[in-house]
Order: structure tokens, then sequence, then C-alpha cells
């Protein structure tokens, strides 16, 4: 049998130990009661399965309030109505009228949870009771791509039907066993053909050679144009030409008949002068004359070649016929 101090210390310890525990409750409770919630709702045109009381409220990842409830709209039945609560103190004047909510699903888990997309700094503080738009799920987006997807894919299973069918398989053996023809057939031809080809190469190389001859040829009198132009008889031309102005000028001022009698011999100078003058201008006209008589006939060989091969381009292959 329990004695009197037994009772007393049994007591004590139960009202202790409900004191304590009335503590805690209160104190957590409190805590709940104290803070600052907001409330608004959400309406949702599709499916939310698998969302349920409780489940968190994101904004930009970051957790910021639970749902609280979830039911049909009185108004439109179509319309899934939920109602969340934030925190104050999370998210002060974040919500603006154009934040937009959507449902997202945390990984392999397939948990359900609400995410508050961000709107913009100028747009409005939206009141605390109203309802946040909300945005296409993230699920019903993926439903739309794979519809979308599933409808092209059908559409190239059709066509590939279509490319694949007897006819156009028919049309493809006898595109190939063409091709196949033509091949042979051209490497027949070059077969045949090689000598009259490699001889038309030839003739073709043989021709370049003629024309880079003849430029070399042209080149060189233009440079004997050049040097005798720049020689040194005429530099004595001009010399000459020099001394028998300054003979004129000396006669004309002396005596007049060792003047007319200068002026005869000056004037067989110049004769002289000018004869070797013309000799040497007609020597470079003839070296430029043929130089350009023979680039002529360059030009008319490579035109005559050209027409030839436009005519009938098979000539490269065949060679000319005699």
């Amino acid at each position: 049998m329990a004695t009197r101090a037994q009772k007393i210390r049994l007591a004590l310890f139960l009202v202790f130990s409900f004191c304590v525990l009335a503590g805690f409750l209160l104190v957590v409770a409190g805590s709940q009661l104290l803070r600052q919630r907001l409330d608004y709702s959400i309406e949702f045109e599709h499916s939310i399965g698998g969302l349920t009381a409780g489940d968190p409220v994101k904004y930009q990842g970051v957790t910021v309030g639970r749902v609280e409830n979830t039911r049909v709209s009185a108004e439109d039945i179509s319309l899934i109505v939920v109602d969340i609560s934030l925190e104050a103190k999370k998210i002060p004047s974040a919500i603006r009228e154009d934040t937009q909510a959507r449902l997202f699903s945390q990984g392999i888990t397939g948990l359900k949870y609400i995410e508050l997309v961000a709107g913009s700094k100028d747009s409005p503080v939206l009141p605390p009771g109203a309802t946040i738009p909300s945005r296409g799920t993230f699920f019903a987006d993926v439903e739309a791509r794979a519809d979308q997807l599933l409808s092209k894919i059908e559409l190239l299973v059709d066509n590939m039907g279509d490319l694949t069918n007897s006819e156009n398989r028919r049309q493809f053996s006898a595109l190939l066993s063409s091709g196949s023809s033509v091949m042979e057939n051209a490497d027949a031809l070059l077969t045949q053909n090689k000598a009259e080809l490699h001889s038309t190469i030839q003739n073709l190389s043989m021709m370049t050679g003629n024309l880079a001859a003849t430029t070399l040829s042209m080149k060189a009198t233009m440079d004997s144009l050049h040097h005798a132009v720049a020689a040194e008889e005429m530099r004595q031309t001009a010399k000459d030409l020099h001394l028998a102005v300054q003979a004129v000028r000396m006669q004309l001022e002396g005596p007049v008949p060792q003047l007319l009698a200068q002026l005869t011999t000056m004037a067989g100078n110049i004769d002289t002068t000018v004869t070797h003058i013309d000799l040497t201008v007609l020597q470079g006209r003839k070296s430029l004359l043929d130089a350009m008589e023979n680039l002529e006939e360059t030009l008319l060989n490579v035109r005559q070649a050209t027409e030839l091969i436009r005519e009938d381009p098979s000539i490269l292959i065949r060679g000319r016929e005699e």
C-alpha cells in the first residue's frame, strides 16, 4: 500500500509533467498563431492531382507558405480553387498583380508543390485575399508537347510508308540501275578514249607553252625598245643635236660667208642624225610588229580551239576526227 509521501510525489510529478506539456504546446501553437500570414487563392483549369493540404508553396525556389485547402469553384465547376497562406516576413510585398502560379513536381518523388513566378517591380501589390492568376501547369505543357510530338511522329511514319511503297521502290531500283549503267558507260568511254584525251591535254599544254613563249618574246621586244630609247646612241644623238644648235648660234654671231659654210655642214649633220634616229625607230617598230603578229596568231589559235570545244565538248574525250 502506497504511503502518503509517495502519493504526494506522484501528484507533483503529474502536475509538473502536465505543466511542461502545456508549456510546450503553448509555445509551439503560440509561435504559429502569432506568425502573421497572408491568405490567397489560386484557380487552376487543369488537374492538380497529388496536391494536398500542407504541401509547400515556393517563391522562386524559396518555401514561403503552404497549401491550406483545395476545393471546386462554386461559380465554375471546371475550376479548382487552391487556398494558400504565406508568411508575411518571408515574402514582404512580393506578391504583385502579374505574379503567376504554376504546379510542379519534386524530383522523382512525385510530391507536388506550387511555384510562384515573380512579377514586375512596377506592378501594384496584390492585396491578401485576392486570387493569384495561374499559368498552364508544367504537366499540361508536357502533355501538349507530347501530343504534338506524337502527331509529328505519326505524320513521319505515314510519309515513310508512302515513300517506301512498291511503286517508289520500283522507281528507286530503276534509278539505281540507270545510275550504275551510266557509270559503266562513262568508265568504258574514258577507257576507250584515254589516248585521245591524253593527246588533247598535251595539245593544251603545248598551246599554253606557246602563249608563254609569245609573252616572253613580247616582253623582250618591249625591253629592246626601252633599251633603244635609253641607249648611248640616243644620248649621243641628243648631244650632237645640242652641239649643232650651239654651232648654229656661234655661226649666227660670225661673218656671213663662214656662217653659210657652217650652215651647210650643220645641215649635213642634222640629216645624218635624223637618218640615224629613223633607223633606230624603224628597228624597234619592226620588232614590235613581229611580236604583235606572233601574239595575234597565238590568240587566233586559242580562239579556234575554244570555239571547237564550245561546239563539241566531247572533243576533250574523243579528240578531233580527221
